[in-house]
């Protein structure tokens, strides 16, 4: 099914430096206590998760402990995130430090996060050549893959396989000890950045191997429930969390610069996923989206206010969604490929599964 082009529609275009503005006494109101408490507390819910498990034997208890455990990680990694942005206390040095120390159970460089995030997602978010965070093929360069990355595609794409796209596309190839390919420049910090974390994880599956041999119970047993499921549940929840913030049948990507210039993109092509009470809460309100992309130096703390005045600032209601599985299933279903040509979303086939996007987003969606 093919359409032809659509004519623009003339729609206003927020300047990035006026909400940006908009937004910063969010940004300005940043505290040093209370983020120090909430890290050691973080670190202390995480440690007690892992240490329940090196005496357990029910295995419901030693399934919740993984399960707290991989969500414990995810909070941290939050914390770090902001740390990283610079956001999280006002003290730049403390930042660094704290980011560092909360990246590490999630095994996650602290100078390559920044890279790849603070620069290339943040600064061109959904320019594709740009920002690499669940980059869609378009429909000829679907045609033109091999079979073996098709597959990897479908899995990542099914609405069950972004743990394995965030492990393999993300953390393994971009960010764990990368090679030129995928990291163009090469500095010192990312090697000893990604030594830490490496001799972070040797110590904690160490440490595993060893309380097995001192305490004669089954290695694989330990390895599996404090390593392996908090771990991967990790990436599961991560490349969950950072498919429904861009991918939506609402919102485009871009091959051209000026395009994504003229359209906003940086403001545009995030989505405001609104999470009942206290699940908001316990991801440290990472899905508050919008706000954080217009002002990166919005501590998380402050991120429900700050997209509070943004909605009602800008009409952000195009790339809101209350979460719902039917919602989160249409948009798995309908977002497969991308149409940069025509600005569509495309199914596997190549049927069209959304409207034109650019200048078109006071259009109805069809489902």
């Amino acid at each position: 099914m093919q359409t032809s082009p659509t004519p623009e529609i003339p729609v206003a275009k927020p300047a990035r430096r006026m909400f940006t503005k908009l937004l910063q006494p969010f940004a300005a109101d940043r505290a040093v206590i209370a983020p120090v408490v909430w890290f050691v507390l973080d670190w202390l819910v995480l440690g007690i998760a892992i240490a329940s498990l090196l005496f357990v034997e029910s295995m419901w208890i030693k399934v919740f402990s993984s399960l707290i455990a991989a969500l414990w990680i995810a909070r941290l990694f939050v914390i770090g995130h902001d740390a990283c942005h610079g956001s999280y206390t006002p003290n730049k040095k403390l930042n660094k430090w704290i980011g560092r120390i909360a990246f590490l159970p999630s095994l996650t460089p602290f100078s390559l996060w920044d890279i790849g995030h603070n620069l290339a997602h943040h600064g061109f978010t959904n320019l594709k050549g740009r920002d690499y965070v669940w980059t869609p093929y378009s429909p000829a360069e679907w045609a033109a893959l091999r079979w073996p990355r098709r597959l990897m595609e479908r899995i990542y794409r099914s609405g069950v396989g972004q743990g394995v796209y965030y492990m393999v596309e993300m953390w393994w190839k971009k960010l764990f000890f990368p090679s030129s390919k995928h990291v163009g420049t090469r500095r010192t910090s990312y090697t000893w950045d990604s030594l830490l974390v490496a001799s972070f994880a040797v110590l904690w599956i160490g440490g595993l191997v060893a309380w097995g041999i001192h305490s004669h119970r089954s290695i694989p047993s330990l390895l599996f429930f404090a390593f392996v499921v908090p771990f991967f549940c990790w990436n599961c929840l991560m490349g969950f969390v950072v498919y429904v913030q861009h991918t939506h049948p609402r919102v485009a990507w871009y091959e051209r610069r000026d395009e994504w210039t003229a359209n906003a993109g940086y403001a545009t092509t995030t989505v405001h996923v609104k999470l009942m009470k206290p699940f908001d809460g316990l991801i440290h309100y990472i899905l508050e989206h919008g706000a954080h992309h217009v002002n990166m130096g919005i501590p998380l703390y402050r991120l429900k206010s700050a997209q509070a005045r943004l909605a009602a600032t800008l009409d952000e209601r195009l790339n809101s969604e209350i979460f719902t599985w039917r919602y989160y299933w249409n948009t798995v279903r309908r977002c497969k490929l991308y149409d940069f040509a025509h600005h569509v979303w495309t199914d596997f086939d190549g049927h069209i599964t959304s409207e034109p996007l650019i200048n078109q987003r006071s259009l109805p969606v069809s489902n």
